[in-house]
C-alpha cells in the first residue's frame, strides 16, 4: 500500500512539474500574477501552514529565482452559517517591496459545513513581492543580515538602552529616532546592556523578524534576546565592563519602520525609523 501511494504521489507531482513549466512561460509573457486552479489532491504532509485558529493557509513553496516564485496554496475560513457574512470569495494578492503596487485575483470559495474553503490553486509572482491570501502573509520575505559586526559603542554606557546606526565612509554613525535614512544605506542594531563592574555579562539576540511596510500599515522589525549575568563562583574579569552586541539589519525599502527589541532578563526597547 506504501508503495502505492509513492507511486501515486510522483504521479501527480510530475502532473503539476509539466503545469508549472506551462505556467512558467505564461507568467514571463509580462504577467505580474499568475494563478490557476488545479484539479487534482495532494498529501498533507507536504503543506506548510499559518494563520489563526478562524482562517489558515497551507502551502507549498516550489521554487524561487532571480525573477519570480510559485506556490502551490489552499485556505479555509471558519464561517458558521449562523454568521450574517456573506462573502464567500478569497483575495490573491501580490505586493511590492515598497508597499506602491498591488495585483489581485479573486478566486471563488466553497462552502463547506461551517467552512468556506479555497480550492488548491498554483500562484506565481515576482520575487521580490509578497503573497497575501486576503490579509494573511504566506510566507514572509527576510533579508540576510550580515550578523553580528564589530563597532565602537555609540549609545548610553551607563544604563541599558538601543541604537540604530548606519555605515558611513568613515565608520558608523547613530540615528535619531525618526531620521530619514536612504534605501541605500545599511542599518544596524546596537544594544548596550550598561556599565558592570566586572565582566561574565553578556547579550545573545535571535534572528530579527521582519515586516515590510504595506499601504499606510507601517513596518516592524521585532528582535528578541537574553541577558546573561554570571553565575555564583563564575571566573570573572575584574574590571568595569559595558556588555553590548551590534547586528546588521540591512537595507530596507521605504517606508516608516517601528524596532522593537526584547531582551529577556534586561527589558524592552523601542524606536522607529523611515527610509525615503
Amino acid at each position: 500500500m506504501k508503495t502505492k501511494a509513492r507511486v501515486k504521489n510522483v504521479y501527480l507531482l510530475t502532473i503539476l512539474a509539466i503545469t508549472l513549466v506551462f505556467s512558467v512561460f505564461s507568467f514571463a509573457q509580462g504577467t505580474e500574477l499568475f494563478v490557476k486552479k488545479l484539479n487534482t489532491t495532494l498529501p498533507e504532509y507536504l503543506f506548510k501552514s499559518v494563520g489563526t485558529r478562524t482562517f489558515s493557509v497551507q502551502y507549498i513553496k516550489l521554487f524561487e529565482d532571480d525573477e519570480s516564485k510559485g506556490y502551490i496554496l489552499k485556505a479555509w475560513l471558519f464561517q458558521p452559517l449562523t454568521t450574517q457574512q456573506t462573502n464567500t470569495s478569497f483575495k490573491i494578492r501580490a505586493i511590492s517591496p515598497d508597499g506602491k503596487k498591488e495585483f489581485t485575483e479573486e478566486i471563488a470559495g466553497t462552502r463547506d459545513r461551517s467552512y468556506i474553503r479555497l480550492p488548491l490553486i498554483l500562484v506565481i509572482l515576482p520575487a521580490k513581492y509578497t503573497l497575501y491570501v486576503n490579509s494573511q502573509v504566506v510566507e514572509q520575505p527576510k533579508p540576510t543580515t550580515g550578523g553580528e559586526v564589530s563597532v565602537p559603542i555609540y549609545g548610553d554606557k551607563e544604563s541599558a538602552n538601543i541604537k540604530l546606526l548606519v555605515r558611513t565612509q568613515t565608520g558608523y554613525r547613530a540615528i535619531a529616532e525618526g531620521e530619514e535614512v536612504s534605501k541605500d544605506d545599511v542599518i544596524f542594531l546596537q544594544v548596550i546592556a550598561g556599565t558592570f563592574p566586572t565582566g561574565g555579562y553578556r547579550i545573545e539576540l535571535n534572528e530579527p523578524d521582519i515586516v515590510y511596510p504595506v499601504g499606510k500599515n507601517p513596518g516592524k522589525i521585532t528582535v528578541t534576546g537574553t541577558f546573561y549575568k554570571p553565575g555564583p563562583g563564575d571566573m570573572v574579569t575584574q574590571a568595569f565592563t559595558t556588555p553590548t552586541k551590534t547586528i546588521e539589519l540591512g537595507k530596507f525599502p521605504a517606508g516608516m519602520y517601528e524596532v522593537i527589541v526584547d531582551i529577556k532578563n534586561l527589558g524592552e526597547f523601542r524606536t522607529i525609523f523611515n527610509v525615503k
